[in-house]
């Protein structure tokens, strides 16, 4: 498997960035009401940048981090304010935060081969351990009503410049599900060239990331959306929160997820 090579990185940004962008402001609301108002955010799976530009605007400073260069490449110019790191969520040291995102089901890829159920389980515990007492842990995870109802299912999207193509195919029952992707992207001389990636992703059903976050120490719960912005189908946001103290309490008045 490949992780966004140029031209799928390119494309994904141009044509693809409504995700994240549509996100944004309820991500916001979440750090604001859970008091995550400055600091730092270590944002993994970053992408071209476009949450992390959001950030630095608020007066966040920020991390972000994925294991694609051409991806990292767009970010550093899309939000100069920010600091990037190319490496896996895997393995990258996480520092002392505020608070930690994973948008866009970054838990599932799986471009690393550490990236197991014991792996995502050994990345909570660290981000656990990370994020100051308060602090927030926000991701969103595709589970097994992910895959459509009828597969191979074939989605398609263009503009004058590049056109893309994304086979899907999996299995709900077993817990899989990849994307066979072909791009044709305009060079410079006129001429469309072609790129081919497999994303293959491990599906995840939301209950049992919950649970395993409960037994680490988090408050935390699973919606359907991110403020207003609704997920996509089989996809669900997960909001974590570290307590205040050891035994999980907060001031009187206060709610706690």
């Amino acid at each position: 498997m490949s992780s966004y090579r140029e031209d799928l990185a390119h494309i994904n940004d141009a044509g693809f960035a409504d995700f994240t962008e549509g996100a944004s402001p309820g991500l916001l609301f979440l750090l604001r009401r859970y008091r995550v108002d400055s600091g730092m955010v270590v944002d993994l799976g970053c992408g071209s940048g476009h949450w992390a530009r959001t950030l630095t605007d608020a007066g966040y400073e920020v991390l972000g981090v994925d294991l694609s260069p051409a991806q990292i490449a767009l970010a550093e110019k899309r939000a100069p304010k920010a600091h990037f790191q190319t490496e896996s969520l895997m393995s990258v040291a996480i520092p002392a935060c505020d608070a930690i995102t994973a948008i866009g089901e970054i838990v599932n890829y799986q471009f690393d081969t550490t990236q197991t159920r014991s792996g995502l389980s050994r990345l909570f515990r660290r981000a656990f351990k990370a994020l100051r007492p308060g602090g927030l842990l926000i991701f969103d995870v595709a589970g097994p009503d992910r895959v459509p109802k009828t597969v191979p299912a074939l989605f398609w999207k263009e503009s004058p410049d590049w056109s893309i193509f994304v086979d899907v195919d999996g299995n709900a029952q077993a817990r899989w599900m990849t994307r066979r992707i072909v791009c044709f992207r305009r060079n410079a001389d006129g001429f469309f060239r072609r790129s081919e990636e497999l994303h293959r992703m491990r599906l995840h059903h939301p209950e049992d990331i919950l649970a395993e976050l409960k037994s680490i120490g988090f408050i935390a719960r699973v919606t359907d959306r991110y403020g207003s912005f609704r997920l996509y189908p089989g996809m669900h946001a997960i909001i974590a929160r570290k307590p205040r103290t050891s035994l999980g309490a907060v001031l009187p008045g206060k709610s706690l997820i």
